[in-house]
């Protein structure tokens, strides 16, 4: 069956389970449903590891009956049956819950048009062009010099259909394309091995290029060959994206979140209207960005898609919210209940993602906006200091405290890189960093739910030998 005939036929089941509990003793009813197709190649030791095609389709019910308790199920078996018993247990579940205090639904909204969703060249990719692409990371990384070794990859392709229904009247439906590819190596010479280095290119269209990412990650490589251990000292650090994109970024999204502030978890808890970092800090969530890679027109609640300006010049101005925590808060819904949050959750792992999952809060492209400088540039000023290109490790939730290894990462002095740095550290809190800005770069790249340049900052504490 085709891709889109079966979006049709869950469509209908799923409008006609609605109607059914509409009957029942329920406050709302909500139904999130998706269909998908995706390519998948995987690459292990410079081969093709495993190369799958895989249909998934479901959908989850969140139904809310007196007193605010609500209950979630889900199902992937799409029948009628099985999809009026997911209801059915969503229901029961409902009535033996806890009371969620301030549990809300979107109300009818009229969603923005996003461009570049959609690439119909994606749906169309088959398992061999995919495994075409692959090869090709491959060889441009292993042919960029001898010494290196494509250790892991991966290519993605999806296609597929999202929708959003409930008793308040909301009722969208929206297909899109998502492509991603990725390569991790390492180097080998004489007895010395390189730690792993990747690059990756996140797109809602079919417009890759993986002569790019091999080239990029060979020369990552060859460029760690001979690290030197440094000695500890504070001084200037460039977080290259890949940095910002994990470790920061996690600070920031933990800081912003509603159901933190609700909750009295966050660290900007009682601040907006106040400056919470450098002035030349502005970052805006952009759920409507042109081929955003987490763009949409309408969140995983059916709420309207919009941008959000969250710090301007270091000022916070707004959180990120569901429609739950903007009603504790009595604060505007900003649009970000996804059930496609990023980063590693034990939960997710073992529950999954979309249909499967209830909404958390999440942004959909958390956007730093760029500086005027490159990376070489702010690299070129530094005195004393070193380059983070990548970092291992996580920050604590809440406090910010960041103490993590070195993954790649350069000595800097007199405004030239040296040397790259064998078994270094950075430790400090990302909330006094975001303070001790001294440039931004332009260099911002796309990641899955973050668009980000290089940030240097001031006063780092840098842990050696």
């Amino acid at each position: 069956m085709s891709l889109d005939k079966g979006w049709g036929l869950l469509s209908d089941l799923v409008h006609k389970t609605i109607r059914v509990l509409e009957k029942k003793d329920i406050v709302h009813a909500e139904a999130f449903f998706m269909s998908a197709q995706t390519t998948e190649i995987v690459i292990r030791n410079s081969e093709i590891h495993t190369q799958n095609r895989v249909d998934d389709s479901g959908v989850g019910f969140r139904v809310v009956v007196a007193d605010n308790k609500v209950g979630f199920a889900c199902t992937n078996t799409l029948s009628e049956k099985a999809v009026l018993e997911a209801a059915e247990k969503a229901f029961a579940l409902a009535r033996v819950s806890s009371k969620v205090p301030d549990f809300a639904l979107p109300k009818v909204c009229k969603p923005p048009k996003v461009e570049g969703l959609y690439d119909s060249r994606i749906a169309e990719i088959n398992v061999e062009e995919g495994i075409d692409i692959a090869n090709r990371m491959i060889r441009a990384a292993e042919d960029f010099d001898q010494r290196v070794i494509a250790k892991d990859g991966r290519v993605n392709f999806e296609c597929g259909w999202r929708g959003i229904a409930n008793t308040s009247g909301v009722d969208f439906e929206e297909k899109g394309t998502k492509a991603m590819i990725y390569l991790g190596a390492s180097g080998e010479q004489k007895r010395e091995v390189t730690g792993s280095c990747y690059d990756a290119i996140f797109s809602r269209t079919a417009d890759l290029k993986p002569e790019k990412v091999g080239k990029n990650v060979g020369k990552m490589v060859i460029e760690m060959f001979k690290p030197q251990p440094t000695k500890k000292f504070q001084g200037t650090v460039v977080f290259g994206p890949e940095a910002v994109s994990y470790q920061l970024f996690n600070v920031l999204v933990d800081a912003l979140k509603g159901e933190n502030v609700v909750a009295g978890r966050s660290a900007w808890t009682g601040k907006l209207g106040q400056m919470v970092a450098s002035e030349d800090l502005t970052i805006t969530d952009n759920a409507i960005l042109k081929e955003g890679f987490a763009s949409r027109s309408f969140d995983d609640e059916g709420c309207s898609s919009q941008k959000t300006i969250l710090l301007r010049k270091g000022k916070l101005e707004s959180f990120l919210h569901d429609t739950t925590s903007a009603n504790a808060l009595k604060m505007r819904n900003t649009g970000n209940a996804s059930r496609f949050p990023s980063g590693f959750s034990m939960i997710r792992a073992i529950v999954g993602n979309g249909y499967r999952a209830k909404p958390e809060t999440y942004p959909s492209n958390l956007i730093i906006q760029p500086g005027d400088e490159t990376k070489e540039e702010l690299v070129s000023e530094i005195r004393k200091g070193v380059l983070v290109e990548s970092m291992a490790g996580f920050a604590q939730p809440g406090s910010g405290v960041i103490s993590t290894q070195l993954s790649r990462a350069f000595y800097i002095q007199n405004g030239e890189i040296q040397y790259p740095i064998k078994t270094g550290m950075v430790s400090g809190v990302a909330f006094n960093w975001l303070t001790q800005l001294s440039g931004i770069g332009k260099d911002s790249k796309q990641f899955a739910n973050a668009v980000v340049p290089s940030l240097r900052v001031e006063e780092v504490r840098v842990v050696g030998v």
